[in-house]
């Protein structure tokens, strides 16, 4: 993995807007599905930026933007007008789309802009690549076309447009049109699905991608947080085992609405603060069956989860966090059945 030598800045401002950008999200699980087996893969979401992926020592900063660009839309800083406390109408000036990805990092870093397409003019003047590291194709920036880009950048951003390049996503803007590529993609990799099982491998990441977008950052450790590697993804794509597990056994229990959104978010936790707690529920369970006061034959997973909550809350842990991992360990449970 990639070494941290500087101070980051977290992009948290696009915590809850990734919800909506379904080109974003398509374009995160193409990565993955085409990437997940490299050695240490991981990919951050709305981290330092959309997206960043590492793996050995490898390290890409993304931005994904839906539209055609050009060299003009991708320099141009955007302006937004409001109010000052004089009462006069003034502007603030923000960074332009490609200032934005370089800004982190270092120069040996990799830099990409994911785009669905480059005006006929702009495209003249790039360069086919193949493969990248991580995409099948890049479009690299000619001489003169790096010439006319470092004009609009500042000192400390030149030396990293050597590493920047164009993607042009194969991913169509309309989600139906997305899912039937990635659809075709997972069969590509031998994840054998049809239809309804490839829809609900991308629900399953799509539902990741939103829950851990929301989470705010502050540091190295909370990073983590944002993260999805080799593990989820073998998880998903490979064994395909629990892909709902979890959401089917919250659904049938008898909490409301906010109640669930709170356990739900509790699993983003798991991995990174309760794994020791995760083996000794999945110990429990593996006991459950020598337990004098539950009638396994007939106890529901309420009642399995209930028994689990009240065995561990010596843990200090919140009930929402026991509840949480409580289902994970049972979800985990059916796919060794």
């Amino acid at each position: 993995m990639a070494e941290i030598t500087e101070v980051k800045k977290y992009d948290n401002g696009g915590a809850e807007a990734i919800k909506g950008f379904n080109f974003q999200k398509a374009n995160l699980i193409l990565l993955a599905i085409n990437n997940f087996e490299k050695e240490d893969f991981q990919i951050y979401i709305e981290a330092e930026d959309d997206i960043v992926v590492n793996y050995n020592s490898y390290r890409a900063f993304i931005q994904v933007k839906k539209q055609v660009h050009s060299f003009t839309t991708i320099t141009k800083p955007s302006r937004k007008a409001f109010i000052n406390p004089d009462g006069k109408r003034d502007y603030k000036y923000t960074p332009s789309i490609l200032e934005k990805n370089l800004e982190a990092g270092t120069k040996e870093d990799t830099f990409k802009i994911f785009v669905q397409d480059i005006m006929l003019t702009d495209k003249k003047e790039l360069n086919i690549k193949k493969p990248g590291s991580i995409c099948s194709e890049l479009y690299e920036l000619s001489e003169g076309a790096k010439g006319r880009i470092i004009e609009k950048l500042s000192g400390e951003l030149v030396n990293k447009i050597e590493n920047f390049y164009f993607f042009i996503s194969p991913i169509h803007e309309d989600l139906n049109e997305a899912e039937k590529y990635l659809i075709g993609c997972l069969n590509g990799i031998d994840v054998s699905v049809d239809n309804s099982r490839g829809r609900a491998i991308i629900a399953e990441l799509s539902l990741t991608i939103d829950q851990k977008a929301q989470e705010v950052i502050y540091d190295e450790v909370h990073k983590e947080l944002k993260s999805m590697n080799t593990d989820y993804f073998s998880k998903v794509l490979v064994t395909c085992k629990s892909l709902n597990g979890f959401d089917n056994i919250l659904n049938s229990l008898n909490y409301n609405v906010p109640f669930k959104k709170k356990i739900r978010k509790a699993r983003l936790k798991i991995e990174l603060n309760n794994t020791s707690l995760k083996e000794d529920m999945k110990q429990a369970l593996e006991e459950i069956d020598e337990v004098e006061d539950l009638d396994l034959e007939r106890a529901t997973d309420e009642d399995i989860i209930n028994y689990l909550v009240e065995k561990f809350k010596s843990t200090n842990s919140e009930k929402a966090t026991l509840i949480s991992v409580a289902i994970e360990s049972l979800s985990e449970l059916g796919d060794e059945i």
